[in-house]
């Protein structure tokens, strides 16, 4: 009996893995020039997003109301700003950083910290959603405050003096991204992409994907 209870816990966790892994890399360059905070972006990133995504990268997303808080006062210049609600729907945490990566020339925003862009794709500007540093976008956790996007987490983050000339271009939209990720493209209305990096947990599942195999051969 016990092994049988230990044989469901091994197959659960390969399934969570097996879930996790429908997600779909894709590769990004990094152009250092911060005028804010200096932070490094692993070449290895994935896009999370709402319609069309996979589970493994499926996000929700809602333009709320401003708070008013000024992520970089430094750079700010009198206007506006867009605040987005994020719900992590992924089933994993994204431990590593999650980054606001604006997709088209035409959107402008205050709070960047530096250039990121696809493979390909002319780069956007950028910011690391944190509350530390200089540029603080990040102003709401609904689990633990530590810049982790846990499963299951919502977060709200500030686009400071956000704009985009485009019709159609609607704030709310943010998430559901264009020119970043494949997951997306052909969204020509959205004007930036969500991207993360994963907790380094899918070694330890593959593991215990082995010791299945292992357990089955010995019984």
């Amino acid at each position: 009996m016990k092994k049988h209870i230990a044989y469901l816990g091994i197959m659960a966790a390969v399934s969570a893995w097996v879930t996790s892994a429908r997600a779909v890399p894709l590769e990004v360059f990094q152009v250092t020039d911060p005028i804010q905070d200096e932070w490094f972006m692993p070449q290895q990133v994935h896009e999370l997003g709402t319609a069309g995504f996979p589970p493994g990268e499926l996000i929700s997303s809602l333009q709320v109301s401003w708070n008013n808080h000024i992520p970089c006062p430094k750079e700010y210049l009198g206007g506006g700003a867009v605040q987005v609600r994020i719900t992590n729907l992924t089933g994993q945490d994204w431990v590593n950083g999650v980054w606001y990566v604006a997709d088209t020339p035409e959107t402008s925003l205050s709070n960047w910290d530096e250039w990121v862009g696809q493979f390909g794709f002319a780069p956007g500007q950028a910011f690391r959603i944190d509350n530390v540093g200089e540029n603080t976008p990040l102003v709401y956790e609904s689990m633990a405050y530590d810049n982790v996007f846990q499963a299951g987490e919502t977060w709200e983050f500030i686009i400071q003096e956000y704009s985009n000339p485009r019709p159609g271009s609607l704030p709310s939209d943010f998430a559901s991204v264009g020119l970043i990720g494949g997951g997306s493209l052909g969204d020509f209305l959205s004007t930036g992409s969500i991207i993360a990096v994963p907790e380094p947990s899918s070694v330890v599942l593959i593991a215990l994907g082995g010791l299945v195999l292992l357990w089955r051969r010995r019984r």
